[in-house]
């Protein structure tokens, strides 16, 4: 008997403390086995017993000890009922616990362990919501196979494994779906007729924990009915394809009605589909893939609008594209996926995403391997090479290449050129030969002459930073310089890393020159400076004042570097690139001088440079380079007269002049940039509106990333100030523009605590970007700016406020009361504000803490009887209803 009064003093222990559970559980497991053996109590007290601790320990939710509890109970000697109670609520927790842990590797392992130990030992707990989580460990096994054969169809074994598979389970899931939504329905017309209280609670647990289950069995048996269409190569409409569509449709509450008058498309709204979530984000592109298959694809593409419409996780919309191209190559259309293809590659500006990478290997390996004898997904193929080159992955492109064994060496057109060249490159960086080389820098050469390269600056970018690293390793140094340097501005905003690599390497390929031509030296000083100034934060940066001071040191005194510039004769062949030189050198002198008179003489110098340099330039037949030289000094001359150490009438002739040369120059060229900076700086000082909107204009849209560009947004900026004032509703399109504008401006002034605090600039445009986005809805954005802003100054009313009221809309409760708490004790508790403040506290802790926010209510009622002041008064009310409601609803 002593075991006995052991696990019974356990069990009164238990019932006084019901923490101590985790403790007692394990270590009396053998005592406990013993005591149910031999208990001597009846089965009416020893059910008893166990629904008291099982109600303990379900309110503690630790479903591991209700599962150990219920396995001892189960070895004792139950009648039936209570025994069928127990495999039940057993089966019901198991099924949870692997419905909890499906994607917990370790602890799903354990667990499925678990089940089929529970189900060996009791085959009568079999129940379909088990079978349906245990399903899913083979569906992961077939999905494997399946994945494993549409990316390599030459691979049979996995076909077999897959259709083995499918064939199994599909059959079974959408059984279980059944049999389960049957018995849901059942329990629900129990559940309506029940009254309130414990009992009805509970079991809507059971039902709501059951619904979960059957959607598993619903997700998992469509995409087993689609993927068993494959395997068994039915591609168009087949029974497989109506069961997954009917089965996605159900689970995503998209089902068509027939006598609607509305289209289901049009009557769907994505922010109400739970898109957030993944699995009904995956539900909805199986749908759209079902749809395509089933010679549906309009429908197909709605469903994708919805996923994109919705509040999809950026990761999954991101692969949008890439699950339509699947759905269509899975459906063996593969001209309208060469057709989306070449719509889709030729937008691709660079930031790369995993989805545009998984969708352009997608494209030329199926293209590559599909299209020896169709020419047009061939050019599919070509197209996602393409793509992988604009995205920079080249070493993924070339593997293909090599895969499919291609001859790239004919092929025209900047891409598969560049592509070539690549490839050559890294040939030379494994053979280390002057000749390998050379031969990737003619390829390279020739790739940038193609027209494309002008049409895009970034893979243009790419290129030449990659033809600038031929010339380096040639010890051709001007030129990868040069080239390096011109890298630089493509680069800079899609890939600053690299830019500021570029950066650096044009400085060491001109230091490299500086011993022997002072000229390289000043270039190099320049090139650091635009480093410093340009990616303040990198590496690179920190080091640049440094190499600055050695190279003035090393070329001595920059007035002996003016002077030997000066020098060189009209006949010299340096002497283009000299006297641009030595106007940058002026120029860098003139912002050291001390004095002004100094400034002015330095200044009058520069002038003489730039005109003499205009007056021999023949426009006609000049380099693009040279007339582009010449467009920079003569905007600099105009810069030093806008700072009135040139007469000012200098500004609008020098301008004009610039104006003059510089429409002969491909719009890519960097003087276009300085000439609309300082067209706009005179428009300004013209008064000439017309003028500075479109200079400003210009530079938006072509400056992004210069300090240029800080600018024109300034004046675009106040511009939309203007306009959204003028009106009491402003339209979307100019609210857009003015979140665009601000949060680019921001990232000039800079968009920290620091800077905020720092730069009242900063701090309006942060403001300003924030309200923008607040009037647009963008809630996480708006959320963004206003933390930097409270981080800056936590104690600004304006600026909890919002941010309290955006959190409170993000659903982030905890951040939100915080915030509203501040404002409770800086406030007045007579005014409005107060009275705002205290409704967005109640409303955080109804979601957070219950018991809380009805001890707050009955302070607020003690103290305020009259319920405050409208608008407030109301809402409070309100909320007070469910604060004291039974379910805080």
């Amino acid at each position: 008997m002593f075991p006995v009064l052991k696990w019974r003093f356990a069990l009164t222990l238990l019932g006084c403390i019901p923490c101590t559970v985790m403790c007692l559980m394990p270590l009396r497991a053998v005592s406990a086995q013993n005591a149910l053996v031999n208990d001597t109590r009846s089965p009416q007290q020893m059910i008893e017993e166990y629904r008291r601790v099982d109600g303990y320990l379900s309110k503690m939710k630790l479903p591991q000890q209700r599962l150990l509890l219920i396995e001892r109970y189960l070895k004792g000697a139950l009648p039936a009922n209570e025994r069928e109670e127990l495999l039940d609520q057993g089966s019901q927790l198991y099924a949870s616990q692997l419905m909890r842990y499906a994607d917990d590797p370790a602890r799903s392992k354990h667990y499925l362990e678990k089940v089929q130990q529970f189900l060996a030992d009791h085959p009568s707990a079999d129940t379909p919501a088990i079978q349906v989580m245990l399903l899913q460990a083979d569906y992961n096994r077939g999905e494997a196979a399946v994945t494993r054969w549409l990316n390599d169809p030459a691979d049979k074994e996995s076909l077999v494994e897959a259709r083995s598979e499918f064939q199994r389970i599909a059959p079974k899931l959408v059984d279980y779906h059944k049999s389960i939504q049957k018995r849901i329905e059942e329990q629900w017309d129990i559940i309506d007729r029940m009254p309130s209280g414990t009992g009805r609670e509970t079991r809507e647990k059971v039902v709501r924990e059951l619904e979960g289950v059957v959607g598993r069995a619903a997700f998992f048996g469509a995409w087993s009915n689609y993927y068993l269409s494959l395997v068994e190569d039915m591609r168009g409409p087949s029974k497989y394809s109506k069961i997954a569509i009917g089965l996605f449709r159900e689970l995503l509450d998209l089902k068509v009605d027939p006598k609607a008058t509305t289209p289901w498309h049009e009557v769907a709204d994505p922010n109400r589909m739970g898109l957030q979530q993944e699995w009904r984000a995956r539900a909805l592109i199986g749908l759209a893939m079902s749809e395509i298959l089933d010679d549906n694809a309009l429908d197909g593409q709605r469903c994708f609008a919805l996923l994109e419409a919705g509040p999809t996780s950026a990761a999954i919309a991101d692969q949008s594209d890439y699950w339509y191209c699947r759905g269509l190559i899975n459906a063996d259309k593969l001209d309208e996926a060469a057709n989306f293809a070449k719509t889709t590659i030729q937008d691709f500006q660079g930031n790369s995403s995993p989805g545009k990478t998984s969708l352009c290997v997608l494209l030329a390996d199926t293209g590559l391997r599909e299209g020896a004898n169709a020419p047009k997904i061939h050019e599919m193929g070509v197209q996602g090479l393409i793509g992988l080159a604009k995205l920079g992955h080249h070493s993924a492109a070339i593997q293909l290449v090599e895969k499919y064994e291609l001859d790239l060496e004919t092929s025209q057109g900047f891409y598969m050129m560049w592509l070539v060249g690549q490839q050559q490159f890294a040939n030379a960086e494994k053979s280390k030969s002057d000749d390998d080389y050379r031969t990737a820098q003619a390829q390279l050469r020739d790739a940038l002459a193609a027209p494309e390269a002008k049409k895009d600056l970034l893979s243009a970018s790419e290129c030449r930073y990659t033809l600038a690293w031929c010339s380096y390793r040639l010890n051709e140094h001007a030129e990868a310089g040069m080239n390096f340097q011109d890298a630089v501005s493509g680069l800079k905003g899609p890939n600053p890393g690299k830019a500021a690599e570029a950066a650096w390497m044009a400085f060491v390929s001109y230091q490299a020159l500086a011993k022997e031509e002072p000229r390289y030296g000043l270039r190099a000083i320049e090139v650091l400076e635009d480093l410093k100034r340009d990616f303040p934060n990198h590496q690179y940066a920190q080091k640049a004042d440094y190499f600055i001071a050695k190279l003035q040191q090393s070329r001595g005194s920059m007035t002996s570097s003016i002077r030997q510039l000066q020098s060189i004769a009209p006949n010299d062949p340096n002497y283009w690139s000299a006297k641009f030189d030595l106007c940058n050198l002026l120029r860098q002198q003139i912002d050291q001088a001390s004095s002004e008179d100094e400034k002015k003489e330095l200044a009058r110098q520069l002038k003489q440079v730039a005109d003499d340099l205009q007056s021999r330039l023949n426009q006609d037949s000049a380099q693009e380079d040279r007339i582009s030289g010449v467009v920079r000094c003569l905007l600099n001359t105009a810069d030093l007269a806008r700072k009135n150490i040139l007469p000012s009438a200098d500004l609008a002739n020098y301008v004009s002049a610039a104006k003059t040369l510089v429409a002969s120059l491909p719009p890519s060229d960097r003087a276009w940039v300085d000439y609309h900076y300082q067209a706009l700086m005179l428009a300004r000082s013209q008064k000439k509106d017309t003028e500075v909107v479109a200079h400003a204009n210009w530079l938006l849209t072509n400056a992004v990333g210069t300090p240029y560009e800080q600018s024109a947004l300034i004046v675009r900026a106040l511009e939309i100030d203007q306009q959204v004032a003028a009106t009491s509703t402003p339209d979307m399109q100019l609210l857009e523009e003015g979140f665009d504008i601000y949060s680019r401006l921001v990232k000039h002034l800079g968009a920290t605590s620091g800077a905020v605090k720092q730069n009242k600039n900063a701090k309006v445009a942060c403001s300003k970007t924030a309200d923008f986005a607040e009037r647009l809805q963008r809630w996480s954005d708006a959320a963004t700016y206003l933390r930097v802003l409270v981080a800056a100054y936590p104690k600004e009313q304006e600026y909890l406020q919002r941010l309290g009221r955006v959190e409170f809309t993000l659903q982030n409760y905890v951040g939100a009361l915080g915030l509203w708490r501040t404002l409770l004790v800086g406030l007045d508790q007579g005014e409005e504000a107060w009275y705002e403040a205290k409704y967005y506290q109640l409303a955080c802790l109804l979601q957070t803490d219950r018991a809380q926010a009805q001890t707050v209510l009955e302070q607020f009622q003690l103290l305020h009887p009259d319920w405050g002041l409208p608008p407030w008064r109301d809402k409070i009310k309100k909320l007070a209803q469910q604060v004291s409601g039974p379910d805080g609803s």
